[in-house]
């Protein structure tokens, strides 16, 4: 029956999700979506309405393509049941993970709106009767949650080159279906290694980018914390970071979803075997686990493993091989630019809050700042801060209440803080200068 204008009708599962039984009074008010409200992904469980009567294979990239239609504009919420028809079957669809537009997986939102531009994850079970077909079709177009980057509202400064790098080398040929890579006869990167001194973004650039893939939650692990005391503990610790995308990869094979490993520190456990004579040969095993896990003969299509060091050449070089970690990017200290980039991260809130004082010239600290690493500018915005604090704390009354308005931060108090952090790498120009 079609519905009066004005009126609004519940069917069974609306009434069982709003607890509430024919004949009852319910109070309804309007609705205005906030901003940033779209449904980047949405993950989906389907099932017939009257299970265990038929066997249907179902198209990912068609469906999907049918609900944006269907159900554009309309909010959804996790956990929520939605009954449709597609080819003459009436299913269900339980919502087990909506994701808006540029937010970061580890954050649950309460609900979001499908757009046109919204990409379904579609699953079900075994005992369903429903075998899912082309998925990755649909998600190899979808492998990012935004459709473009800006580097510098993720956090990064500087880097922007390395990026483009990476993008090219590790995630060109995610992009398209998988039968375009078929016929070109190539094999996606599996793994990369992020390397450089310290302080210099390798660490956020690693965990950005687990965070803009569409797929599940990126594992984050340091080194040293796979290591135990136990006889053969350490290989099973390694084994069990790989536990769950082989169990995706066995259940849906080509069909699963991309697990991200990011390994920090990989430079603790994955030393040149026969380096170290620790008389139990744990490193060497783990590095033997490593490889078979990647590149061996039951090897995950599914993974991509992010390892980062400071000491490339302690790693053992079997690791560094094609098909392995293969793509090798160098985070260096960053450019002129690259400084600039990174003192307006560090500073743009309290721009936006008034805190910043005008004569505050950026550009003047990036060309000071030379050999200076990502981590020792942030250091030097927060000594420049602490400075412009402690004109405000009276060291006779520290119970006195702080007029937050009179807080200025100064370029006096940032050529301060310059003079409080130096950087560890490289002699300054002045010195340099002296020596001539």
């Amino acid at each position: 029956e079609s519905i009066r204008s004005k009126y609004i009708a519940l069917n069974a599962i609306h009434r069982r999700l709003a607890k509430v039984s024919n004949g009852d009074t319910v109070s309804v008010s309007r609705f205005v979506p906030p901003e940033n409200f779209n449904l980047a992904l949405l993950r989906v469980e389907l099932e017939f309405v009257k299970k265990g009567t038929k066997n249907e294979q179902v198209d990912a990239v068609h469906l999907a393509n049918q609900l944006r239609k269907r159900f554009v504009n309309q909010v959804m919420t996790a956990g929520q049941k939605v009954t449709f028809e597609y080819h003459g079957n009436n299913y269900i669809f339980t919502i087990n993970q909506a994701q808006l537009e540029g937010q970061e997986t580890s954050i649950v939102p309460e609900r979001g709106m499908i757009s046109n531009d919204t990409y379904f994850i579609f699953e079900a079970q075994n005992s369903s009767g429903i075998k899912i077909v082309n998925q990755r079709e649909a998600a190899s177009s979808c492998i990012f949650r935004q459709k473009e980057f800006n580097l510098q509202s993720l956090g990064i400064g500087g880097l922007s080159a390395e990026f483009a790098d990476i993008f090219r080398r590790a995630f060109a040929s995610r992009v398209f279906p998988p039968h375009v890579t078929n016929k070109l006869g190539i094999k996606h990167v599996k793994g990369m290694l992020l390397y450089g001194p310290p302080g210099t973004g390798k660490t956020l650039m690693a965990r950005q980018i687990g965070k803009m893939l569409n797929g599940k939650e990126p594992k984050i692990v340091n080194g040293p914390e796979v290591l135990s005391k136990f006889v053969g503990e350490t290989e099973k610790n390694v084994r069990d970071l790989f536990a769950d995308a082989e169990n995706d990869q066995r259940t849906r094979g080509d069909e699963s979803d991309l697990h991200v490993i990011i390994f920090d520190e990989i430079d603790a456990i994955c030393k040149s075997r026969g380096s170290t004579r620790d008389g139990t040969g744990v490193h060497d095993s783990i590095v033997n686990q490593l490889l078979t896990k990647i590149d061996g003969v039951e090897s995950l299509n599914n993974v991509l493993l992010i390892g980062m060091t400071n000491r490339k050449d302690l790693l053992d070089e079997a690791l560094l091989r094609p098909g392995r970690l293969e793509v090798q990017v160098e985070i260096s200290l960053p450019d002129e630019n690259g400084r600039l980039q990174i003192l307006q991260i560090h500073t743009n809130k309290m721009k936006e809050n008034s805190f910043l004082a005008p004569d505050v010239n950026l550009q003047e600290l990036a060309a000071r700042t030379k050999n200076y690493s990502g981590a020792e500018l942030e250091g030097v915005v927060k000594s420049a801060v602490s400075f412009a604090l402690n004109r405000q704390v009276s060291m006779d009354d520290l119970t006195k209440p702080v007029d937050e308005e009179n807080i200025k931060v100064t370029m006096d108090d940032f050529l301060s803080a310059l003079l409080e952090i130096v950087p560890a790498f490289g002699a300054s120009t002045d010195d340099l200068e002296r020596c001539r």
